[in-house]
């Protein structure tokens, strides 16, 4: 099997790669991305060289995607190139969250009609697209309510995906990411907030308390490693699952700040919003930051993540490997 994976310097979609080179011994992965891969890609798959094409290609230039896609002739596209939710960027650059998140992705989709190769396109989203709605169990049936460029520009890529899958057949199921954290998370232009996660194992690796605001330590949310969401992407990129459903990828469970950190061993100071490494308001548990139903996901894809405190270990050796990553943490 050929994938192209779009984004594949980012966090998620690194961790993907190589779950898709690791479960499939004959698969070959086009890895695109704006930018040049780094040291930490390079060794990240460094075990797989010589099935990994590193292609630099800017999805908002429809003509460099066409040719990338044809030349590659891939059998899967995952699309995870993005620009995720970052409050002065949005402020200063509100039209690139526009440009990458929805004209990439139909740039991505054109040109995955026009090759005749492509069966799936498997598109990467989240669950900002579920923005200030009032419940606090979200389905996949549960009503869009975006409250920021992020979010509104996830739903209009999901909107452009389900009409090419209309107009053209192609299959394009779509996977709601809940809070994400694990291997490779890193600032990237793509990525600027780091996950609490991060910021914990950062302490963690240092010896140090993570700064956070009094609120946060009476919050909760659901996290899920970006390993284990990984092989939940495997499968519906592998053709599992209904052509083009959509799929909530999340642990399903509250958990608790206190409970977080006691799972990463990390005792945390409070300190104002402007120096705090996160600040969370409990109140606003519902929509986006409420608890993601994965029940989808594990009846069609019989995938179901481990328990958080393995997911949490995991991450603890992998950072533990890897202190540069945290260089520039606060």
């Amino acid at each position: 099997m050929h994938y192209l994976v779009t984004g594949a310097r980012g966090f998620v979609m690194s961790v993907l790669v190589k779950e898709l080179l690791t479960a499939d011994p004959d698969a070959f992965v086009t890895a695109l991305d704006l930018h040049e891969a780094d040291d930490v890609l390079t060794r990240h798959l460094g075990g797989y060289a010589e099935r990994v094409s590193y292609v630099r290609t800017d999805v908002t230039d429809s003509a460099a995607v066409t040719d990338t896609v044809a030349a590659g002739a891939p059998d899967v596209i995952v699309h995870g190139a993005t620009v995720t939710h970052d409050a002065q960027t949005e402020r200063r650059d509100p039209e690139r969250f526009v440009r990458v998140n929805i004209t990439g992705t139909t740039h991505i989709l054109d040109a995955a009609r026009r090759t005749g190769t492509v069966r799936r396109v498997l598109l990467v989203s989240s669950g900002a697209v579920y923005g200030s709605c009032p419940q606090r169990l979200l389905t996949e049936e549960t009503p869009p309510a975006p409250d920021e460029m992020y979010g509104v520009t996830k739903v209009a890529g999901e909107l452009v995906a389900q009409r090419f899958s209309e107009l053209y057949g192609l299959q394009v199921p779509v996977a709601r990411l809940t809070k994400m954290f694990g291997p490779m998370e890193r600032p990237s232009s793509g990525r600027a907030v780091m996950s609490l996660p991060y910021h914990l194992a950062a302490a963690a690796v240092r010896g140090r308390k993570v700064a956070l605001t009094e609120r946060t330590l009476e919050a909760g949310g659901d996290w899920l490693s970006a390993t284990h969401a990984a092989r939940a992407l495997s499968r519906l990129a592998g053709e599992e699952g209904e052509g083009s459903r959509t799929y909530n990828l999340s642990s399903g469970t509250r958990t608790t700040v206190a409970d977080l950190l006691a799972l990463f061993g990390v005792e945390a100071r409070t300190v104002p919003a402007e120096h705090a490494d996160a600040d969370m308001d409990p109140t606003a548990e519902f929509g986006k930051n409420g608890v993601y139903a994965a029940d989808r996901a594990r009846d069609e894809l019989s995938w179901k993540p481990a328990a958080l405190a393995e997911q949490a270990d995991e991450y603890l050796a992998w950072a533990r490997q890897h202190p540069d990553v945290f260089a520039d943490d606060r």
